[in-house]
């Protein structure tokens, strides 16, 4: 069994998520991974948390996107800062404050698909987030860290 995840950069009309992967059941190594793939210790708790992040982003895309699905995210996203360990936290820090502006702008907009959709202004932001120095740096580091240490496959299409 393969975990395929996707960085995508996020779109007004796909709702949001740095990484959304697929989700079969939970085990001690992921909720899928690549096949024999073993977690070192060390890294176990990381591992979980990303995990538990990403099936919150499968279900907020699932689901719809509001204000509790907003947090149930930010919840397992600062469970996953504060597990970082130090040679990656600078890069999920950084997935971190995209989750918390994007939740901001679409809490501005009161989780209403319809107004976020028709708003240029926060197409404009989504920009401009994306537009941050050094961005699709702190995205290969993640992915490649990712890779290496949680057995994720990491498909970038």
């Amino acid at each position: 069994m393969n975990r395929r995840c996707v960085f995508l950069p996020l779109s007004i009309a796909a709702i949001i998520g740095l990484a959304a992967c697929s989700n079969d059941e939970k085990e001690l190594r992921l909720s899928g991974g690549v096949d024999n793939f073993v977690i070192d210790p060390k890294y176990t708790a990381f591992c979980s948390a990303y995990d538990d992040l990403n099936i919150a982003l499968n279900e907020m895309t699932e689901s719809g996107t509001n204000k509790e699905t907003f947090a149930a995210v930010l919840a397992k996203s600062k469970v996953l800062v504060d597990l970082s360990p130090d040679d990656v936290a600078d890069a999920v820090l950084s997935n971190d404050a995209i989750l918390n502006a994007m939740n901001q702008a679409f809490a501005e907009r009161d989780y209403d698909e319809e107004k976020i959709v028709a708003d240029d202004g926060l197409r404009l932001e989504v920009q401009q987030l994306y537009a941050q120095d050094g961005l699709p740096e702190m995205t290969s580091k993640y992915a490649n860290y990712l890779v290496e240490n949680c057995g994720v496959s990491v498909n970038d299409n």
